[in-house]
């Protein structure tokens, strides 16, 4: 009866954890080279590289601000991605803490099955203020 006890609380313990977890993706189906519809001067490079995927921001918006600022780190650009319910996750590769809650967050969705997608820039440049200003990037590769 002990070992009934047991699994039980064990079991019911296991399910609250796992249901408690955010299901998140690696980003993998964003690999390769989108582009602004609006800017074409803004393309956004998705790569795998050690296991993870990360995004390349390329676009006018971080090389003006970059050349313009002499604190912004050089690898600012480059954001470690994660997606799930409906957001796009990212953290500079710079940044040592992990965790969910260490990751910038923007609204994300597909458009036009996987060729295209709408995304709030805040998610991956920090640096601006632009909620409900979403980007429409399209597949170029």
């Amino acid at each position: 009866m002990r070992l009934i006890y047991s699994l039980l609380l064990f079991t019911t313990l296991v399910l609250l954890t796992a249901c408690g977890k955010e299901n998140l993706s690696s980003g993998r189906e964003l690999v390769g080279s989108w582009v602004d519809v609006n800017h074409t001067a803004d393309t956004l490079v998705f790569f795998k590289k050690g296991g993870i995927v990360v995004l390349l921001d390329n676009s006018l918006t971080y090389r003006t601000i970059r050349q313009n600022s002499t604190n912004f780190d050089l690898l600012t650009n480059q954001y470690e991605v994660r997606m799930g319910g409906g957001e796009l996750f990212t953290r500079p590769l710079t940044m040592r803490e992990t965790g969910i809650e260490n990751f910038f967050r923007g609204k994300f969705e597909w458009v036009d099955g996987k060729q295209s997608f709408s995304v709030e820039p805040n998610g991956f440049r920090p640096y601006l203020s632009c909620t409900g200003c979403p980007q429409r990037f399209r597949k170029i590769d």
